[in-house]
Order: structure tokens, then sequence, then C-alpha cells
């Protein structure tokens, strides 16, 4: 017998509300309103038509003993985007096994994998879906799950000089689970989203407003500046951490916030995140990009 850890993504797809990369876990949501990164897929399916010839990768830490990473990569076909590609993971830890009598057997690990391709719908009114196969395992426990989600720019106007305005409209994990751990299957965290928001040659700023099946509404607000040719420094607030507290200490009082910070070198480039995660700890994350 095993007795499962009590853990919000063992069994569950909850995992896919995490964001994926630094540049999602310091900006949030707005990450995938000018989707220039590979890694804005993850957010938003429309980004796939600016996404740059580059390949993405990161990693970092979660709570507890956890780690995530991804790796994504848009292919082109005459000199435009057609396809992107993104895997992401989060390693649950290790965790003990014991039987009816509460003796130890052992122990036992799980990995959440996400496997996603990303296309155009319709190319004149900047409309993308995406197809996104989800495997859990937990031990000798497994689950497969799919779903397809839909991503929208619409309203982009140009903003006095050299600034754009434009609005996203997104809806992600429509789909169910084609095998469960058990009898009772798990619902896909079905979220809606709108993300607003505006980008200059030096900073681009944005809001986001979303709802998620069995979690309510939440909100978010980041910024990102560009410090000359090299430099980036981002940070962001979301409400979707308000509640990871479990006792009131210093640390309450950072819940939510999230900065970042990038360089740019040629091809390469690399972004750091750090978010504060209450009594959890700190959750710190690196991407690098090469541009081809």
């Amino acid at each position: 017998m095993i007795v499962f850890p009590v853990l919000l993504w063992a069994g569950t797809y909850d995992y896919l509300k995490i964001p994926v990369s630094s540049k999602e876990s310091s900006i949030f949501k707005p990450h995938g309103l000018f989707g220039e990164s590979p890694s804005a897929l993850f957010v938003n399916p429309a980004s796939i038509f600016e996404a740059s010839r580059s390949l993405d990768a990161g990693y970092g830490n979660y709570i507890i003993d956890m780690h995530q990473g991804y790796i994504s990569y848009p292919f082109y076909r005459r000199e435009k985007p057609f396809i992107g590609v993104g895997i992401h993971f989060l390693h649950l830890g290790k965790f003990t096994k014991t039987d009816t009598f509460g003796n130890i057997k052992g122990e036992y690990s799980g990995q959440n994998i996400a496997l996603d391709l990303y296309f155009p719908v319709i190319k004149k009114y900047k409309i993308a879906g995406a197809f996104e196969l989800y495997y859990n395992l937990l031990d000798e426990y497994n689950s497969l799950a799919t779903a397809i989600s839909l991503g929208w720019n619409f309203f982009e106007k140009v903003a006095f000089k050299d600034g754009l305005w434009r609005n996203s409209l997104i809806i992600k994990h429509i789909g169910f689970e084609i095998k469960s751990f058990d009898k009772e299957r798990a619902e896909l965290p079905l979220t809606i989203l709108w993300i607003s928001g505006i980008r200059f040659n030096t900073f681009q700023a944005g809001i986001s407003l979303y709802y998620t099946l069995n979690s309510g509404f939440d909100a978010e607000i980041s910024y990102l500046y560009r410090w000359g040719r090299y430099l980036k420094v981002a940070f962001g607030y979301t409400t979707a951490y308000r509640d990871v507290n479990v006792e009131e200490n210093i640390r309450h009082l950072f819940s939510g916030f999230a900065l970042g910070m990038g360089i740019d070198i040629k091809r390469i480039s690399l972004f750091y995140s750090y978010t504060p995660f209450g009594v959890f700890g700190d959750i710190h994350r690196i991407d690098i990009s090469y541009k081809f």
C-alpha cells in the first residue's frame, strides 16, 4: 500500500497552473502578450505568429524538493513560424512508501510531463491553437489526459510613436482525462484569460484577468524594463499566491510578488526569476535562449 503525500499535484492536473518559464514567473500571463520568446507559447498559442527562431530552455526549483523545466522551439517555413513544440515537466520529489501498519518499505517519486504542439488556425485574425498531451506518474500509478487551447490576439493599436497596445483572449486546457489513477477521472484546470498591455522600445507593461475552474478569479500586473541593449529587469504581482501562507510571518507580506532579471549577449539570452512563496520557501528559475 502507498500512502499518497498531501500534494496538490499528485494525481491531478493543477500543476498546469504553475508558470513554466522564468519570464512567466516574473511578469506572469502578460508574458504571452508580445510573444517573441518561444516560451510565451505556454501562455498564449497566438504567440506562434511572432515567435523568434530560437531555442528556449529553463530549469528551476519549486516548493519542498520539487523541480521543473521546459524546452520550446518554433519551426519555420518560408521565413515564418508555422508550428511550435513545447515540453515541460514537474518532478515531485521522493516520498516514503509504507504499508498499512506504517512500516517503511522504501521510496517512490512522481513526474508530471506535458507535450504541446502550437499552430495557426486563422492567420488573418491571429487566432492559433494548441494540442496538449499530459502524462502523470506516481510510483506504479499513472494517468493520461489530452486537451486543446486557443489564443486570439486582437484590438492592436499603435500608441504614440513607437508603442503598441494589444489584447489577447485565451482559453486553455479544454479537454479530458483518458486514463485515470482510479475510477474517478480528474478535471483539467480550464482557464479563460484576458490580457491587455502596451509595449515600447524600452519597456512593456500588462495586466491580466482570468478565471480557472474550481479556483475562481485572479488578476495580475507586471512591468518589464529594457535597460540599454543588454539588460532587462522585471517585476509582477499576482493574486493567485495570496493563500500560500499557513501562518503569519514577515514572508506573508511578499506573497504574490515576483522579480526577474535578464541579459542579452549576442545570440544568447539569460533570464532569472525569484518568487517568494510564503512559508514554503523561495522559487528560483533560470532560462537560456539561443537565436539561430
